[in-house]
């Protein structure tokens, strides 16, 4: 029987379960900035390196063009934040800048950022304390997620349990042979505030009203008194006297946004989400679909399926040269699933599962059942991703693996420390690597 989760995070953000059924070695994650590096890793294999590990900047030729990408290192702050500052302090749309993928915010990241419709010389040695230019070429394209083959992390996992060291082996083992699930991991939906994807489910229920009070009046018990007084006279309807409680500060611009226009207008929900950048929106929508994806991998692992290996009915995508999914998507039937497990253990093929959207038409089969009864229990069907009230928030859907290898580069224990150099392609979680590794009851303080 699957090793199932004793967190209420776990269970809130649909990982339900564990690969692996070696015991935890506990420990805590980022204690400081400095024990959670990520490093963007280039299609062609090069690290956009941050200040701390030292790695030279990679080789970028300049070309003439409207577009600037810029080597940044940013520390405690995430994505959207970085898009909204780079965008106030560069007097550009945020529409104009992009990046290859989200990064995490307790942390210090590197990655490159695109902007358009400025020059080298508009680009300063930084954009405040915590966000530091390491370099900037001049490009004729943007910045995209193709751009990029995943990221490198260097971790530390502090005061872990020595008496069980003999796990981080038989986890590591286990993960390499039965594979790394490909949960989205807590950042995706947050862990002070885990809510993005209720936000995004009743976004595309319709439900406006219930969006704009989960984004604003839903306390969670690790927010600050401060807050948690402003979102309960949010749920009064006590608007202007919220807003005056809620920070000037970049963490809380979505609040402060929906609750200015709640003030003039106050049932006008849809307007008030409106205000909030198309980015941002996005995310919610996304993070719902992840929500149902994580779901359905649960299920899948709960029933004992493997999520290494094809089963007749499920979908596989080939894998290209660098070992990413392609658009080539097959539907396995029993002649032919000894071949395609063939290529699966070749790394030139990988089971996928739904990213629900609009255009998804789930087949029958072991995955497809899966993920038809997820969405019977949440009362969703792919239809309902067209956002009529929002149409630019409507999504198509698409496919995911259900499992990757990591790539280790060390494993060091001192003493009670655990320092880890990991790859993982695009889109995945090192905190779900870790999550493994650590087996944390109260995962909401053990990986701040």
């Amino acid at each position: 029987m699957p090793l199932a989760s004793e967190a209420w995070l776990d269970r809130y953000v649909g990982m339900n379960y564990y690969i692996t059924d070696c015991g935890g070695v506990g420990g805590r994650v980022k204690e400081r900035l400095e024990d959670f590096i990520v490093e963007e890793v280039l299609i062609d294999g090069q690290v956009v390196p941050t200040s701390i590990t030292g790695k030279p900047l990679p080789r970028i030729a300049n070309r003439p063009g409207p577009w600037v990408w810029m080597i940044i290192e940013k520390r405690g702050i995430d994505t959207i934040t970085l898009l909204l500052i780079l965008s106030k302090k560069l007097g550009i749309n945020p529409r104009d800048i992009s990046f290859g993928g989200l990064k995490d915010a307790v942390a210090v990241t590197s990655q490159i950022v695109s902007a358009r419709g400025i020059s080298i010389n508009d680009v300063p040695s930084n954009f405040g304390r915590n966000i530091k230019v390491l370099g900037v070429v001049s490009m004729d394209r943007a910045f995209i997620t193709s751009d990029i083959w995943g990221n490198e992390f260097t971790i530390r996992v502090r005061n872990i349990d020595v008496s069980r060291r003999d796990s981080i082996d038989c986890v590591l083992n286990q993960l390499m042979e039965r594979g790394l699930p490909t949960y989205y991991g807590y950042q995706r939906f947050g862990l002070k505030r885990p809510n993005s994807h209720i936000i995004g489910k009743y976004i595309i229920l319709g439900k406006f009203e219930e969006a704009v009070n989960e984004l604003l009046a839903h306390a969670y018990p690790m927010e600050p008194p401060r807050i948690r007084e402003a979102r309960e006279l949010v749920a009064k309807g006590d608007y202007s006297r919220a807003l005056e409680l809620i920070p000037r500060s970049y963490r809380y611009y979505p609040e402060r946004a929906v609750l200015k226009q709640l003030v003039s207008n106050p049932r006008d929900f849809v307007n008030a989400l409106r205000k909030l950048p198309h980015e941002l929106l996005n995310l919610y929508v996304e993070s719902y679909q992840s929500y149902l994806f994580n779901l359905a991998l649960s299920e899948r692992i709960g029933r004992g399926l493997p999520i290494n290996r094809a089963l007749p009915g499920d979908i596989v995508a080939l894998l290209d040269e660098h070992g990413l999914p392609t658009k080539h998507v097959i539907h396995v039937n029993e002649s032919m699933v000894d071949k395609v497990n063939e290529l699966i253990v070749r790394g030139r093929a990988v089971p996928i599962g739904h990213l629900v959207g609009y255009n998804t038409r789930l087949l029958p089969g072991p995955q497809g059942d899966i993920e038809l009864g997820v969405l019977k229990s949440e009362g969703v069907d792919p239809t309902m991703f067209m956002v009529k009230s929002i149409p630019k928030l409507s999504v198509r859907g698409g496919y995911r693996p259900l499992f990757i290898k990591p790539m280790i580069i060390s494993v060091n224990l001192i003493g009670s420390e655990l320092d880890m150099v990991f790859r993982l392609p695009r889109g995945n979680y090192a905190t779900v690597l870790l999550r493994e590794l650590i087996k944390s009851r109260q995962p909401e303080v053990d990986f701040t």
